[in-house]
């Protein structure tokens, strides 16, 4: 058995995956919060002696780190092979402030689909990203929703006031409904990217997935929606394996 272990330390909810290679096929086998890799870690019996470390990281932990490698766990960082204008042969035409997470995920799109796509990332803030067979394009960041309506507490009227749990297609005709409906603004971001830039697929990932695929539901025509729940997970596994270590 071999063993990967993907370390996602976003802006919020650090996770790891934990990968396992039988038979010459790898497979995701769990997803768990960075407080319970320790566990998963003797359980599945991954040591150093048979696994590896790969870290995408948007908020430093460095301390947290320790424990893996005082193991002896070797431990791959996607920002040491991160260089600016290019990244593992993807053109990128982004500032050096591009976010590991989005970076890994946008080379994973650019290999594995070969078609203009939109990567929709709805974790703490959502990142809206287009990659085309000319590399990583740029994109919008904007808060998540538990953000974006956290700001509605600040107006006296409406600190009180409960948000809707669904997305209509009319015009709000109530204070709450007025407040939720507002979010699909940024869904009107989102088509206009799809159009300006040919999209021909569109990828969601991240805790509020869902909420994004209510507004494309009705997506019609040559658009491929797909929801890929674990896509940072497989993103490194990809990178490392085909990029940095034939594992």
């Amino acid at each position: 058995m071999q063993g990967l272990v993907t370390l996602d330390f976003g802006n919020s909810h650090p996770h790891a995956g934990l990968f396992q290679k039988n038979n010459n096929e790898w497979q995701l086998i769990k997803v768990v919060p960075w407080k319970e890799l320790q566990l998963y870690l003797t359980q599945l019996k991954m040591s150093p002696n048979n696994s590896s470390v790969v870290l995408s990281q948007v908020s430093a932990r460095e301390e947290e780190m320790f424990p893996l490698l005082q193991q002896g766990f070797l431990l791959t960082r996607v920002r040491d092979y991160w260089r600016g204008e290019k990244f593992a042969g993807m053109p990128v035409h982004y500032a050096k402030t591009l976010g590991e997470d989005r970076l890994i995920e946008a080379f994973y799109c650019f290999k594995k689909f070969k078609i203009p796509t939109l990567i929709i990332d709805a974790g703490t803030f959502v990142t809206l990203d287009v990659v085309t067979t000319d590399g990583f394009k740029g994109g919008y960041i904007i808060p998540g929703t538990e953000s974006y309506f956290e700001t509605f507490k600040k107006g006296e009227q409406l600190r009180d006031v409960g948000l809707e749990a669904e997305f209509e297609q009319l015009l709000p005709q109530n204070t709450s409904q007025a407040m939720t409906e507002s979010y699909t603004a940024f869904a009107a971001l989102a088509k206009n990217l799809i159009s300006e830039h040919k999209v021909q697929k569109i990828v969601l990932t991240g805790g509020k997935a869902a909420i994004w695929e209510s507004f494309f539901k009705d997506q019609k025509g040559s658009v491929v929606v797909e929801t890929q729940p674990h896509l940072i997970h497989w993103a490194l596994h990809y990178w490392m394996t085909t990029q940095i270590e034939l594992l």
